[in-house]
């Protein structure tokens, strides 16, 4: 079952979501001609290049992440960019427009930039970071381990609150 989960994921990958995945071939390419080295990481191949100021990109299956990024900051940055990867597969040829631009937009702009710095506002507050958090925990099933991930990774908002405050909807304490 899990190897035509497999051929399922690379087919929909090379077909609804071809453009970033040529792409990501062509930068693969280029990076690994520069002897970057890869790994696959749940049916994504992961590349790490030496750029300076860079985290990570998601292009389809190929994802490339900061060689100098190291434990749990590289963890959870696999796990933010696989993100991607899934709402690649859910847009398809959209998600060019619906996450790669306002990400590039809300990551490389200096007003955005600053506006993050001096206001405080997290990373993962525009919309297609904080979703590409939830897609990447849902589909890897692993866990962010960074204060920054757990406390504002999702839309700004911490990814696990403490759940013995919650309440039900009857305003009773809520069991584990």
């Amino acid at each position: 079952m899990k190897i035509i989960k497999a051929i399922l994921f690379y087919i929909w990958q090379f077909t609804f979501a071809l453009a970033q995945n040529l792409i990501g071939l062509v930068m693969l390419a280029i990076y690994k001609s520069k002897g970057a080295k890869s790994e696959w990481y749940h049916n994504a191949l992961i590349t790490y290049i030496d750029k300076k100021n860079f985290g990570g990109v998601s292009l389809g299956i190929f994802i490339f992440i900061n060689a100098k990024r190291e434990g749990d900051h590289l963890h959870d940055t696999k796990i933010h960019e696989y993100g991607h990867t899934v709402q690649s597969l859910i847009l398809g040829p959209l998600w060019l427009f619906i996450i790669a631009i306002p990400s590039m937009i809300w990551c490389n702009v200096p007003y955005f930039v600053k506006k993050r710095k001096y206001d405080n506002v997290s990373y993962y507050w525009l919309y297609c970071e904080g979703w590409a958090n939830t897609c990447g925990l849902w589909a890897t099933k692993e866990r962010f381990k960074t204060p920054e991930l757990l406390n504002r990774g999702r839309y700004g908002k911490p990814i696990n609150p403490n759940r013995s405050a919650r309440k039900d909807i009857k305003g009773r304490k809520r069991n584990k």
